[in-house]
Parts: structure tokens; sequence; C-alpha cells
């Protein structure tokens, strides 16, 4: 009985031993690819992929002129004002859309998470050897099709991902300026009911 007990506990401690050590090499195959990938990215010149959202404040800013333009209770001299008061507020909310997007600690650790992930996805480590080691061959040929193609699916995962950051980002801004706009006609219609 005890040499059975014995049995089963060397073979659970295999088994244990066994899978620790495989879970140790998945970590590592991911960490060389990893690497695959960023050698493979140097080697090709995918290592400097150029992110841009478009974005304009366009809209906003016609939204925040068509409040005073709409408004009828105001003078032309009032809504001459107050018009430039709302372009200044779109100058402002443009001027934060452009920091939000120039401070890359936002951007660019979300740039690099997708872009690794479509490497991952598209390439087996052993591809990716093949493609350092061998870029004329027929995997180096995938990887010349694959490369144009990159750039484009970059910058949709990335709009996709930085949209709703931008969006809780500048969503309390747009409400302020569209509330001092607010408050700014409310003072000129009670100007205009004193005069």
């Amino acid at each position: 009985m005890q040499k059975s007990n014995f049995k089963f506990l060397l073979v659970a401690m295999m088994i244990a031993v066994f899978g620790s050590v495989s879970s140790f090499a998945q970590q590592t195959a991911s960490t060389d690819k990893k690497s695959l990938i960023l050698e493979f990215r140097k080697l090709t010149g995918a290592d400097k992929v150029n992110l841009r959202l478009n974005f304009s404040i366009a809209e906003i800013q016609e939204n925040l002129l068509a409040l005073v333009e709409q408004d009828k209770e105001i003078t032309d001299a009032q809504k001459t004002e107050l018009k430039k008061s709302a372009k200044e507020s779109g100058e402002r909310l443009d001027n934060e859309v452009k920091a939000f997007f120039t401070d890359q600690s936002k951007t660019a650790p979300v740039a690099e998470e997708i872009i690794y992930q479509l490497y991952d996805k598209t390439f087996t480590e052993v591809e990716l050897r093949e493609l350092i080691t061998f870029y004329r061959t027929p995997t180096g040929q995938k990887a010349l099709v694959f490369l144009p193609s990159l750039s484009s699916q970059v910058q949709q995962a990335f709009t996709q991902a930085v949209i709703p950051m931008l969006q809780n980002f500048i969503q309390p801004k747009i409400q302020a300026e569209t509330e001092q706009l607010k408050q700014k006609l409310k003072d000129a219609k009670a100007k205009k009911s004193v005069n």
C-alpha cells in the first residue's frame, strides 16, 4: 500500500514538474516571439509606424456657433462678440486635442500593443525566424504582402481604441465650453434687457 502511494506521489510530482517546465517554456516563447517581432520590425523598417487620427473640432465649433446664431433674443453686435467667443472655444478645444495626441505616454502603449497583436496573429515564431534569416524566401514574400497593409490595419485599430479615450477626455471640456458660452449668452440677454 505504501509503495503504491509512493508511486502515485512520484507520478504527481513528475506531472507538476513537467507542467511547470511547460508553463515556463510557454512564457519564454511569448517573450521570444516578442523579441523576434521587434527584430523583424527593425529589420524591415516597420518599427517606425506613423499613427495619425483624423479628428476635427470643426463640427463642435459649428455647434457652438449655431448656439449663438440661433438665439433670437440677442443683438447682432452681441452675436458678433459671442461668435468670436465660440471660435475661441473651438480653438481651445482644438489645442486640447492636439495636446492629447502629443502626449505619447497616452497613445504609444496602445499603438505598440496593437502592432504586437497584429504581428502575433499573422506570424508564428518559426515564420519570424525564417523572415529574419531568409527575407527573400517565400516566407519573406508573405511579409512583403503583409507590411503595406499593416499601417492601415494599425490606424483602424488605433482609431477604435483611442476614440473612446479621447471622448472621455474631451467631453467634460466641451461641456464646460458650452456652459461658458451659454452663460455669455445669458449675460448678453441681460444686458440687452437693461438697455
